[in-house]
C-alpha cells in the first residue's frame, strides 16, 4: 500500500524513492552489521512514533500523519527483514557449534581408545621387563657362582676333542643368549619410556579437547539465549507491524467512497497490482534462469493471463495438469472462493484482471489467521513483508516451471531459500496490502505466467 498512500498523499516521488531504493543492509554480511542497522532502525521508529503522537489529534494534518505512519512502516519492515537475517546467522552459528561438538566428541572417543591401547601396551611391556629382569638376575647369580672357573680351565678339562668342541659351542651359545636377553631388556625399557611419553601426550590432548567441549557448550548456550531474545524481538516487531497495517487499512475503510481520496485510491490499485506482478515475475524469472522447465511446447492461449495489454503471453505448456500432485492451500478449513480467475469489476475491487483465486471463510471472520499450506513441495524464493500490492506474501518454486503465490498473509512462517514439503505450514491468512478483508489470494504460475489455479488444485467444496 506504500505507493497507494503515496499517491493519496501526493508524495509519490518520495514514496517511490523509498520503495525502489535498495535496503542499506540487504547484503549485510555479519551479525554485528545487522545489529547496528537494527539499532538505527529502532531510533528511527521511536522518532516516528513521537511524531505520530504529536499529529494524532490534528485533523488538518491527517495527510502528514499518514505519511509519517507509512515511513514508520517502512522502517519496521526493514527491521523485521534484518531480524530474520540475524536470526538465521545466529541459528547457523548454533548449528556450527553443534557440529564442532560432535566432531570433538568423536575425536575424544578416538583419543580415549588410543589411551586404552597405549596403557595396555605399557602393562605388557612392564611384564616383559619384569621377566627379563628375573632372567638376567638368574644368569648373574650363575655367573657369580661359577665366576672362579676360567673359560680356559673349562675347555681344558675336556677329555677329548669332541668334548672340547661341544663345550666351546655351548659357551658361545650362552654368550649369544646373554646378549639377546640384555638387548631385549634394553629394547623393552626404551619402548616403555616412549609409551609413557606418548600416554602423557594423549592425556594432555584429551584434556585440551575436553576443555574445548566445555567452551563450545558455553558458547552454544549463550547463542541459544541470544536466539530466544531475537525471536522475541522479531515477534514483537511483527505484532507492531500488523497493528500499523491495520491502522492504515482502517483509514482506507473509513474513507467516504464518493470522495476524491477514495476514488484516487481505487484508480491506483491496478497500477500497484501491475507493479507487484512484475516484481513477482522478476523473482521467478531470476530463480528459474538456473533451471530449465521440462517441456517447451506451447500452452493454449485461453489458459494464459492476457497481461496488462490484453494480449496472450503464450507461456510454455505445463508437463501435466493432474490435481493429484497439488493440495488445497487452506487444508481442511471451511472455505469458499469469493473471486475466481479472470475478469472482474475494477470499480469494486480495483483489480480488472484477476490472476488467481481469492479464498475466504464460509463463516465471516472464520478465516483470519488460519494456517496456509504449501500446495506442492518446492523452494521458497520469496517471503516478503510488505504493506503494498500483495501485502505479505510467499512464492514457492516447484522445480518444473511451476510456482505458486500466497498473498495478503497475516504472518509468514518460512524464509527465502527454505525447502518446504507439500502440506507444510508456510503462513497465516490475513488482509495485508491491497485487501478489503481477510482472505488468501492464491496463484499458480508457469514460467512466470499466471494459470487458472482450479486447473491444478481441487476445491474441497
Amino acid at each position: 500500500m506504500k505507493k497507494i498512500l503515496a499517491l493519496v498523499l501526493s508524495v509519490a516521488l518520495i514514496f517511490t524513492a523509498l520503495f525502489l531504493a535498495p535496503s542499506p543492509v540487504a547484503n549485510a554480511a555479519t551479525e554485528e552489521e545487522l545489529r547496528q542497522e537494527i539499532e538505527r532502525l529502532d531510533d528511527e521508529i521511536d522518532k516516528k512514533e513521537e511524531q505520530l503522537e504529536d499529529l494524532a489529534d490534528k485533523k488538518d494534518q491527517q495527510k502528514e500523519y499518514l505519511n509519517t505512519l507509512q515511513t514508520k512502516i517502512d522502517s519496521v519492515e526493514k527491521k523485521v527483514s534484518n531480524l530474520e537475517k540475524q536470526i538465521q546467522v545466529i541459528d547457523n552459528e548454533i548449528k556450527t557449534y553443534e557440529n564442532q561438538l560432535k566432531q570433538l566428541d568423536n575425536e575424544i572417543d578416538v583419543i580415549s581408545d588410543e589411551i586404552t591401547v597405549t596403557a595396555n601396551e605399557i602393562m605388557i611391556t612392564q611384564n616383559n621387563i619384569s621377566n627379563s629382569e628375573d632372567m638376567l638376575a638368574a644368569k648373574l647369580r650363575a655367573s657369580y657362582i661359577n665366576g672362579k672357573e676360567s673359560t680356559l680351565k673349562i675347555l681344558m678339562s675336556s677329555n677329548s676333542l669332541s668334548s672340547f668342541l661341544t663345550r666351546l659351542e655351548m659357551m658361545k651359545r650362552m654368550s649369544e643368549e646373554d646378549k639377546r636377553v640384555i638387548n631385549e631388556f634394553k629394547d623393552q625399557v626404551v619402548k616403555l619410556s616412549k609409551a609413557k611419553v606418548e600416554l602423557e601426550k594423549k592425556k594432555e590432548e584429551l584434556n585440551t579437547k575436553q576443555l574445548s567441549v566445555e567452551e563450545m557448550k558455553a558458547k552454544s548456550v549463550e547463542k541459544k539465549k541470544e536466539l530466544v531474545v531475537k525471536q522475541n524481538e522479531y515477534s514483537a516487531s511483527v505484532t507492531g507491524l500488523e497493528e500499523d497495517y491495520a491502522e492504515v487499512q482502517k483509514f482506507i475503510a473509513d474513507l467516504d467512497r464518493d470522495s476524491a481520496l477514495y476514488k484516487d485510491y481505487i484508480k491506483n490499485l491496478e497500477a500497484e497490482k501491475l507493479a507487484a506482478d512484475k516484481e513477482i515475475e522478476r523473482i521467478i524469472s531470476e530463480y528459474q534462469a538456473t533451471s530449465k522447465p521440462m517441456n517447451d511446447t506451447t500452452l493454449p492461449a485461453e489458459n494464459a493471463d492476457p497481461g496488462e495489454n490484453g494480449g496472450n503471453t503464450q507461456p510454455t505448456k505445463p508437463p501435466y495438469t493432474s490435481n493429484e500432485s497439488w493440495a488445497w492451500p487452506l487444508g481442511n478449513a471451511s472455505t469458499k472462493i469469493s473471486s475466481g480467475y479472470g475478469n472482474r469489476d475494477a470499480s469494486v475491487s480495483g483489480w480488472g484482471w484477476h490472476g488467481g483465486i481469492d479464498i475466504v471463510g464460509k463463516v465471516y471472520g472464520y478465516i483470519y489467521n488460519k494456517p496456509i499450506y504449501a500446495s506442492r513441495s518446492g523452494t521458497v524464493i520469496a517471503a516478503i513483508w510488505s504493506n503494498s500490492g500483495y501485502g505479505n506474501y510467499v512464492v514457492i518454486d516447484h522445480g518444473d516451471g511451476f510456482s505458486t503465490v500466497y498473498a495478503h498473509c497475516n504472518s509468514l512462517s518460512v524464509t527465502k531459500g527454505q525447502y518446504v514439503t507439500k502440506g507444510q505450514h508456510i503462513a497465516n491468512v490475513g488482509s495485508t496490502g491491497n485487501s478489503t478483508g481477510n482472505h488468501l489470494h492464491f496463484e499458480v504460475r508457469y514460467n512466470g505466467a499466471k494459470q487458472d489455479p482450479l486447473n491444478y488444485v481441487k476445491y474441497p467444496g
